[in-house]
């Protein structure tokens, strides 16, 4: 089958500013997402390119393939550094992209000196391959779970890097005259591809965007937006599902009830900025302390639960000891110049453990019944819950909320 290689450049032209200007808007829509305007400038850079080839004329001595050759490379590296963005990762290097500009233009020489334009296709295709192969592990490598956009978009350039692989295995292998219009697959096919791959690959960046913007509005709907640790409705859902497996696979489930102490008189004392400063000190300490699968919360106000699954009463304890002695030595650290406070900025914790057949809504009654104890002790303390008998006893944190004790 033949095709008319003008008709399809033309038609890969106007993909690809199609393509751009999607990657265009979608900058414009979410300007602060990292990434995006390089996304922007690949697209407009890769227009620009295929325009060259386009204005090409066997017989010009304008060099518009080598312009369209180093034009695709840099949208390459726009691409390759905006993905890098995307998913956090530090800007790519300036030697790394000056190392691929150098390499371009010396194939681009060689390949004026040699007059091959077989010598030419088989560098440009091996720059793209490496390219996408590099992109394709930046992006497979970044991807974590439930990120399907982004392993999407990487197997994505993994083809592309695969493709142009064999193009340029062809290209070189080729012991014919080579020209860049004959209309048969050797030239007609990678046009065909680009057309493929432009789509793919900018409907990737789009999804890519959408995943991201989905995964920080739930992060804003399961977290308290001061301290970034799991607001009460978050905890609740998982707190239900830890409680199930905990009594299916016959577990230990512990829970911590915390208060930072004297909390009112810290912000009234150092004002609302400090007492922000030292709630988000605390959950940076707790965080650090507390294992990676234990389940921190903000209860409201200076409360805080952590849940710690496969924990028993005994291990809670001494994990709520151990991040009370740090919070201790560590929670004045982000205090500004302030009068000198007459107390100690401490938490006092309350510990209980689940009881077989227990809900989660009567062991956190009896953790806070314990922190209410520990309060009663002098505060600084740490108390584990005596029994289920304590349940009965529901005036620990309603009491301290009417009495504005903390």
């Amino acid at each position: 089958m033949q095709f008319d290689i003008r008709t399809l450049l033309v038609a890969a032209v106007l993909t690809t500013a199609f393509c751009a200007g999607a990657r265009f808007l979608l900058w414009r829509m979410h300007p602060r997402m990292p990434g995006l305007a390089r996304w922007a400038a690949a697209g407009a850079t890769g227009v620009l390119g295929l325009a060259l080839f386009a204005a090409h004329h066997p017989h010009s001595t304008l060099p518009m393939l080598s312009l369209g050759q180093l034009a695709i490379v840099v949208g390459f590296l726009l691409s390759w550094d905006g993905f890098r963005r995307f998913v956090d990762h530090a800007p790519l290097p300036r030697r790394v992209v000056a190392a691929f500009i150098f390499v371009t233009l010396g194939t681009i020489v060689l390949a004026h000196m040699e007059h091959s334009l077989t010598l030419r296709a088989f560098t440009n295709a091996l720059l793209i391959s490496l390219l996408s192969a590099l992109i394709a592990n930046e992006l497979l490598s970044a991807a974590q779970t439930g990120q399907m956009a982004i392993r999407a978009t990487g197997w994505t350039f993994a083809a592309n890097a695969g493709f142009f692989l064999v193009r340029a295995t062809a290209a070189g292998q080729s012991s014919g005259t080579f020209s860049n219009w004959n209309p048969d697959g050797f030239a007609a096919l990678p046009l065909l591809w680009w057309l493929c791959m432009i789509i793919a690959t900018t409907l990737g960046m789009v999804l890519m965007t959408g995943e991201r913007l989905q995964a920080n509005l739930d992060r804003q709907a399961s977290s308290d937006p001061l301290t970034g640790a799991l607001n009460r409705r978050a905890f609740s859902i998982l707190a239900e599902k830890e409680m199930a497996r905990a009594q299916r696979h016959g577990r230990s489930l512990s829970l911590l009830m915390m208060d930072l102490d004297h909390f009112k008189q810290i912000n009234d004392r150092l004002g609302h900025g400090d007492g922000d400063a030292i709630l988000c000190r605390f959950v940076a300490i707790a965080t650090r302390v507390l294992r990676g699968e234990d389940v921190l919360c903000r209860f409201g106000g200076e409360e805080f639960v952590a849940l710690l699954p496969a924990t028993s009463g005994a291990q809670a304890l001494v994990a709520a000891e151990r991040l009370r002695l740090a919070f201790a030595r560590e929670g004045s650290g982000v205090i500004t110049a302030a009068p000198p406070l007459p107390f100690a900025i401490t938490v006092s914790i309350g510990v209980s453990e689940l009881k077989q057949g227990e809900d989660i809504k009567n062991a956190l009654r009896r953790a806070d019944i314990a922190l209410y104890r520990a309060k009663a002790m002098g505060r600084n303390q740490c108390a584990a819950a005596d029994g289920p008998a304590e349940s009965a006893n529901d005036g620990g944190l309603n009491r301290r909320m009417s009495q504005g004790e903390s």
